[in-house]
């Protein structure tokens, strides 16, 4: 039985982090939990059929040894021609999954490079409604 794939037409091309800022204080045990909060914003560009993914990710220690700023920009193609439906999912839905995992990697990477043990945050899921339509609010379009 043949099980096709079939390719996305939304493709990431990039990121980068604009942004990022770690303040450690070095007393006492850190600990393994963590407030994460995320905002995410868009911008559609039709004209470059670019669709840009900003996250803005907050994370604070419980006892508050540990705080981390961190603003990543994704870069994302799509077609003329792709389903405006499918293209939703793949902007609301998918685009953060995809950029989130660079944060992650990023903060555990700059936190292990600081001289102490580095922060490995937990994996989110980020497909909450709440999440989409924050970001369906937070993106503009421009042709």
């Amino acid at each position: 039985m043949e099980n096709p794939i079939k390719k996305s037409e939304f493709k990431f091309i990039n990121f980068l982090i604009s942004r990022s800022e770690l303040i450690r204080i070095p007393k006492g045990k850190e600990q393994d939990e963590y407030d994460i909060s995320i905002v995410p914003s868009g911008l559609i560009a039709k004209k470059n059929k670019i669709f840009q993914l900003t996250l803005q990710v907050q994370v604070s220690e419980k006892n508050e040894r540990f705080k981390a700023s961190v603003e990543a920009v994704g870069f994302f193609q799509f077609p003329d021609d792709v389903n405006k439906d499918l293209l939703t999912t793949f902007f609301y839905t998918n685009a953060p999954a995809i950029l989130f995992p660079y944060v992650r990697a990023y903060i555990s990477s700059l936190t292990a490079l600081s001289g102490m043990e580095a922060v490995n945050l937990p994996t989110i899921n980020l497909t909450s409604k709440e999440l989409q339509e924050q970001l369906i609010n937070n993106t503009i379009e421009e042709n």
